[in-house]
């Protein structure tokens, strides 16, 4: 099923399509993601890649890099504001740049001139609101690609299922308003037609297994 997900990346990049890969928690969703980089690097090694998750996570990240993909370089973007900037501006050599929600609201604007490969956010809920600055940054890097990696794609309401698909492909459900208009609220009304139709069009982007159905002899993960 990892090689399944994998594949799943390659073949939406290749088509400039982005996706959710929202397997559910303890299935990998990380190294699919860093095989996906690898991948990629093998073909052009003047790729670059960003990782956006939270804070508690940067060092996972790295970590797991270190162990799956040992001949990619990491960074994480971590200290000062003038040591941050400095690593962005300078280091050239690193494959894989790691950073935070919290950071890149503040240094956003030091990305304006990078080209990125793909930019994956994990834990992509953390900009369920589209209106929040976590959401506004991470929408303004330029890349060619982007990814978000969730279990909870939805946790109360259609608009952060709509706030992720504008990071991964912009426009693809209409602006909020329209969303709102025709979409969310006709489904919370209990529309079936408008609630088939959205399935059939996020469907093909979004990609979910859950524990019990792949692997079955895995403990419950507390």
């Amino acid at each position: 099923y990892q090689i399944i997900g994998y594949k799943w990346l390659r073949s939406l990049a290749e088509y400039n399509l982005g996706g959710i890969l929202a397997d559910d928690m303890g299935l990998g969703k990380t190294l699919q993601s860093i095989v996906y980089i690898k991948s990629i690097k093998d073909l052009d090694e003047d790729e670059k890649f960003l990782v956006v998750c939270p804070s508690s996570l940067v060092y996972n990240w790295k970590d797991e890099i270190e162990t799956f993909a040992p001949d990619l370089n990491s960074t994480i973007i971590i200290g000062s504001p003038e040591e941050r900037e400095n690593i962005i501006k300078t280091d050239i050599d690193t494959d894989v740049w790691i950073t935070s929600y919290p950071l890149i609201r503040r240094d956003y604007q030091l990305y304006e001139d990078i080209n990125f490969n793909t930019v994956f956010i994990d834990e992509a809920q953390n900009i369920k609101n589209p209106n929040s600055m976590n959401s506004k940054s991470v929408k303004l890097l330029n890349c060619k690609h982007r990814f978000a990696i969730t279990g909870t794609p939805i946790e109360n309401t259609l608009t952060e299922l709509w706030s992720i698909f504008d990071f991964i492909m912009p426009d693809y459900l209409s602006n909020h308003n329209k969303f709102t208009k025709e979409i969310e609220k006709p489904i919370l009304k209990g529309d079936e037609d408008a609630l088939d139709d959205l399935n059939k069009r996020i469907q093909p982007f979004v990609l979910r297994r859950m524990k019990q159905d792949v692997l079955k002899e895995l403990p419950d993960k507390i």
